[in-house]
C-alpha cells in the first residue's frame, strides 16, 4: 500500500502487467449491483450483498478470485477491489479504543494468496498512520526511561546506560580501568567505548564477564583488541562454566534458539512505533557484529582481586544463569549485580525464546545474598543504578518477594493438582508487588512463568490421559474444524472475534485453520492481522515481538536470517574439538542409518585434541577420547576444524584438496558425513 493508501496499490503487480484495468470509480455496492451474474458467483453476490455476516465476504472473495485467477477478467479484478472496499470500510470503520489503544485496527491489506501479501513495508506504513494507538501506553512509558548517557555514580563506576538493551560498567582505578561486562555487539559498543575515552585516558587492565548471555560479552573488540589480550596487558575474568555454558547455547540447540530470539526480540520488525519499540528492560536490541575473546583467567565459587588499586570481589551466584556472576567492592560499598536483578521489569523466570529451568528459589536466594552485603550504590546490567541503602532495598525486598510469590502460589495449585493453563489463571501478583516501578511486566510476566514452575518441577505431563498419544496435528485440526462447522464457519467465527475486540480468540481459531493447511492464505492472514492486533495490546515487550513476528511468517515476509547457527566465528573459535563434534549426535538422520555401523577418530595437529564418532544403526555416539580402533582416521589442524563451522568447508572436501589426511575406509568418508544434516537458521516456528 502506498503511504498516502492508494487503493490501487492492492492491485498485484503480476496482474497490472497482464493488462487488467480497473472499472470506473463507482461506489461499493453499485459495483455488486453492476457485475453480471455469472452462475459460479450469483449465489455468492447476493449474500455479499446483505453483508449479512463476515463469511458472506469471504465466500464471495473465494469465488471471484477463482474466476479471476482463470478467466483475468476485468469484471472480476473490479469485484475484488470491491470486496477490499467494503471489507475496509466494514471492518477497520469498527475501530475502537481499549486502554488508551485501537484494539481492533486491522491494516487494509487484503485476505489472498500467498503472492499477493503484503510485505512487512506495507504493514509498517499502514501502521504507521496511527501509530499512537500500536503501541501500549505503559510500554510506551517505559521506553521513555531508556535515554543513552554515561551515569557516574560513587566518583567513579561509569555506567553505560541505555545505549542498549544491557548496561556495562567502567571502574575507574588509580592507573587503569576494568570494565565489567560488553554490550551485545561491537556496534553498541563503539559508542560506549568513546564515551568512556572521553573520560578517561587510563588504559582498561581488566575485563569481567558477568554471565554467558550475549548481550553482554559480544562488543568486547569495541574496548580491546586482540593483541592486548595475547600480550597479558588485559586480563578477562570469568567463572570457570562460562566457555562450557557458551558452547552449549551455542550448540546442540543453536539453530532453534537462535531462530526464536529472532522472534523475542523483534530483529526484523521495523523500529518505529508499528514494529519493534523496545526490549522491556531497554532499548531495542538489533542485530550487528558480535565479537568474543575467551577468558583468561576463571575461578570457581568466589574470587579476590587488587585492579589498578581497587580491591573486589567476584562472587558467583546462580540466578538468572548458572553460571552470574557480581562484583562487590566493599571499599565503596558499590555492587554490580549482573542480572540477579533483571532491571525495571518483572524477571524472565522462563525466557519465551528457550531456555532450561531458573529455579527461582535459587533466584531468591541469589538476592538474599546482595541483601546481605548492604551495598550502598546497586549497579544492575539492565536498569538504572541507584544509590541509598534504604532505596535498595526497596528494590531488592519486594523483587525477591515478587520471585517468591510466583513460586510459592504456583506450587500451591500444583499441589492442589492445577494444571500447567490453570496457573496462568490462578496465579497473578498482589497490588503492592504488581505497582512496584521495577516489577511491570514489561519483559518477564506471571502467565508464562508460572507454567515453567509446573514444568520445572514435575515435568510437561499434565495429567490427562488424552494427552499422551494424540492424533497428529494434523488430524486433530481438521477433526476440530469439522465439529465446528467446517472451515468457511472458522473463518466466519475468527472475523467476527476480531472484528469484535478480541484478537486472541480470532489467532486461536485461525491457528486451527492454519494447522489443517499451511497453504490457507486466508487463514494465514487473517491470523497474521489477529495477531498484530493482539500484540499492539500488549505491554510486555516479548510478547508483542513474537506476535508482530509471527504475523510476519504467517504472511511470508520474514527475510532469510543471517549469521552462523553456531555462533559467531569468535565464539566458534574459543571451542574445543569434542564441544563442536559432539553437535553431531543430533544432526543424524537416523532414518537413514538404521542399517550403518560405522566409526571415525578426529585428531587435531597441532593441538593434541582427540575424540571420536560412531554410527551405530539410528544412534551417534560421541567418544570424547577418541577411538583406538577406527573404521576412519582423520588428522588436520584447529584452523580447519573451526573453518568446518564458520565457513562452507567439509571433511570431504578436506580429504579432496589436503586440508584433511585419511586413512583407512576412505571410500565411505562422504556417505559418512552425508548422514548428518546441515544446520539452518530457516524454519517456521508458528506455520506449522
Amino acid at each position: 500500500m502506498s503511504s498516502d493508501g492508494d487503493a490501487d496499490s492492492f492491485m498485484p503487480a503480476g496482474k497490472q502487467r497482464l493488462g487488467l484495468t480497473r472499472p470506473p470509480p463507482l461506489t461499493s455496492m453499485q459495483r455488486i449491483r453492476a457485475a453480471p451474474e455469472n452462475p459460479k458467483i450469483a449465489g455468492q453476490k447476493r449474500a455479499f450483498r446483505g453483508l449479512a455476516d463476515h463469511g458472506a465476504w469471504a465466500i464471495f472473495q473465494r469465488a471471484v478470485k477463482t474466476r479471476y485467477r482463470h478467466q483475468h477478467s476485468t469484471e472480476a479484478a473490479g469485484l475484488l477491489q470491491c470486496i477490499e472496499e467494503v471489507r475496509s470500510h466494514h471492518l477497520v470503520g469498527r475501530r475502537k479504543a481499549s486502554s488508551g489503544i485501537v484494539r481492533g485496527q486491522l491494516s487494509e491489506s487484503k485476505i489472498s494468496r500467498s503472492e499477493e501479501l503484503p510485505s512487512s513495508e506495507r504493514h509498517s506504513a499502514m501502521a504507521s498512520k496511527s501509530s499512537a494507538s500500536s503501541v501500549h501506553p505503559d510500554l510506551a512509558a517505559q521506553g521513555k526511561k531508556f535515554v543513552p548517557e554515561i551515569r557516574t555514580v560513587a566518583g567513579r563506576y561509569h555506567v553505560a546506560y541505555a545505549y542498549s538493551p544491557s548496561n556495562c560498567t567502567l571502574i575507574e582505578g588509580t592507573d587503569g580501568c576494568i570494565l565489567v561486562d560488553t554490550l551485545p555487539t561491537v556496534e553498541f559498543a563503539e559508542p560506549v567505548s568513546a564515551a568512556f575515552r572521553a573520560i578517561t585516558d587510563k588504559p582498561i587492565k581488566a575485563i569481567i564477564y558477568t554471565h554467558v548471555h550475549p548481550d553482554h560479552i559480544s562488543g568486547i573488540r569495541a574496548f580491546v583488541d586482540a593483541s592486548a589480550i595475547e600480550s597479558g596487558a588485559v586480563r578477562i575474568y570469568a567463572l570457570e562454566d562460562l566457555t562450557d555454558h557458551l558452547a552449549r547455547d551455542s550448540g546442540i540447540l543453536a539453530p532453534v534458539l537462535a531462530r526464536r530470539a529472532m522472534y523475542t526480540f523483534g530483529f526484523q520488525l521495523p523500529k518505529d512505533e508499528s514494529g519493534n519499540v523496545g526490549a522491556g528492560l531497554g532499548p531495542p536490541n538489533i542485530p550487528g557484529r558480535r565479537s568474543f575473546f575467551p577468558p583468561t583467567d576463571t575461578f570457581r565459587g568466589m574470587k579476590e582481586l587488587t585492579i589498578a588499586g581497587i580491591r573486589l570481589q567476584l562472587i558467583h551466584l546462580p540466578s538468572e544463569t548458572d553460571d552470574q556472576v557480581v562484583v562487590w567492592c566493599p571499599h565503596d560499598r558499590v555492587l554490580l549485580s549482573a542480572d540477579v536483578i533483571q532491571g525495571e521489569t518483572f524477571p524472565n523466570i522462563y525466557a519465551l525464546r528457550g531456555t532450561g529451568f531458573r529455579n527461582p528459589m535459587i533466584w531468591v536466594r541469589a538476592i538474599d545474598e546482595l541483601r546481605r552485603l548492604a551495598p550502598e550504590t546497586l549497579i544492575p546490567h539492565h536498569g538504572q543504578p541507584v544509590s541509598g541503602s534504604e532505596a535498595i532495598s526497596d528494590i531488592l525486598i519486594p523483587y525477591r518477594d515478587a520471585i517468591q510469590f510466583l513460586h510459592d502460589q504456583s506450587v500451591r495449585w500444583i499441589n492442589k493438582g492445577a494444571s500447567p493453563a490453570e496457573l496462568m489463571e490462578k496465579v497473578t501478583m498482589p497490588d503492592h508487588l504488581a505497582a512496584h516501578d521495577w516489577l511491570g511486566e514489561f519483559y518477564g510476566s506471571y502467565k508464562h512463568s508460572a507454567p515453567s514452575i509446573y514444568t520445572g518441577y514435575i515435568g510437561w505431563f499434565d495429567g490427562d490421559p488424552a494427552t499422551l498419544d494424540p492424533a497428529p496435528v494434523r488430524i486433530r485440526a481438521r477433526r476440530y474444524i469439522n465439529l465446528m462447522g467446517g472451515r468457511d464457519a472458522v473463518m466466519t467465527a475468527a472475523m467476527a472475534a476480531l472484528e469484535g475486540e478480541d484478537a486472541q480468540w480470532s489467532a486461536e481459531l485461525t491457528g486451527w485453520l492454519v494447522k489443517a493447511d499451511l497453504d490457507d492464505s486466508e487463514a494465514r492472514q487473517l491470523r497474521a492481522q489477529a495477531l498484530r492486533v493482539w500484540g499492539y495490546a500488549q505491554a510486555n515487550a516479548n510478547w508483542r515481538n513474537w506476535a508482530l513476528t509471527a504475523a510476519l511468517e504467517l504472511e511470508d515476509a520474514l527475510k532469510p536470517p543471517r549469521g552462523l547457527p553456531f555462533g559467531h566465528p569468535d565464539t566458534v573459535r574459543s571451542f574445543t574439538m569434542a564441544q563442536i563434534l559432539e553437535n553431531f549426535t543430533v544432526r543424524l538422520k537416523a532414518e537413514e542409518a538404521m542399517d550403518v555401523l560405522l566409526t571415525v577418530d578426529f585428531q587435531t595437529t597441532d593441538s593434541d585434541e582427540r575424540c571420536g564418532l560412531e554410527i551405530r544403526r539410528g544412534v551417534c555416539q560421541f567418544h570424547p577420547l577418541g577411538l583406538d580402533v577406527a573404521d576412519i582416521t582423520l588428522c588436520f589442524d584447529r584452523a580447519f576444524l573451526v573453518s568446518t563451522v564458520t565457513t562452507d568447508a567439509t571433511f570431504a572436501a578436506g580429504v579432496k584438496d589436503g586440508s584433511v589426511q585419511a586413512s583407512g575406509a576412505v571410500d565411505k568418508i562422504p556417505g559418512f558425513f552425508d548422514l548428518f544434516e546441515t544446520p539452518s537458521l530457516e524454519m517456521a516456528i508458528v506455520a506449522r
